[in-house]
């Protein structure tokens, strides 16, 4: 005994609500994101120690990343950021055993891992903070224009869900669908 419903038209209104709820989300939080992934120079603390590992990844979700695990005196650090390699064809010259200072950011969530912003290789700067700052503008950018088009598109399908609410009558009172007068709207003589 099934009890799946099938979905009518009448559900298109809401289809189109749970939609337009997505898209503002999209509008809102993208430009979020990429506002959080911005630092002042003032913000970056400085790591030195020797290089254990790179990798680079490229997740669905994170796109491609850069890894770098770095040795101080402490303890092992985990740098990331976008993979710039393509820009900066001197971060795929980076192995382990070279001595590397970078300027680095918490994550912003508290994961064990920091973000790069420069990166230096026996006092040669590989990786400046202008780079990496001009690498994410562009991509604040992006997510701007996205997040501009998500809205619109969020708008559009909240009028499209108002239109049809309106066209399939969903607004009416649909305890009564005969259309004869009840008593609560009924007028009564005093």
């Amino acid at each position: 005994m099934s009890t799946h419903c099938r979905a009518t038209r009448r559900d298109l209104p809401a289809l189109c609500l749970v939609y337009g709820v997505i898209l503002a989300f999209a509008a809102l939080g993208l430009p979020l994101g990429a506002k959080l992934d911005m630092a002042k120079r003032s913000e970056l603390h400085a790591i030195s120690g020797t290089v254990k590992d790179t990798s680079r990844t490229n997740l669905s979700k994170a796109g491609p990343k850069l890894h770098i695990l770095v040795q101080d005196s402490n303890r092992l650090h985990h740098l990331t950021q976008d993979d710039l390699s393509y820009e900066v064809p001197a971060l795929r010259s980076l192995r382990a055993g070279d001595s590397v200072t970078a300027l680095v950011r918490r994550d912003f969530f508290g994961r064990n891992l920091e973000w790069v912003w420069e990166v230096q290789r026996d006092g040669v700067t590989i990786l400046s903070y202008d780079q990496t700052q001009g690498f994410l503008e562009q991509t604040k950018e992006r997510m701007e224009a996205i997040a501009r088009w998500a809205g619109v598109l969020s708008i559009g399908t909240f009028m499209v869900a108002i239109f049809l609410r309106m066209r399939f009558h969903a607004w009416r009172d649909n305890t009564n669908p005969s259309g004869q007068p009840t008593a609560q709207s009924t007028p009564t003589a005093r």
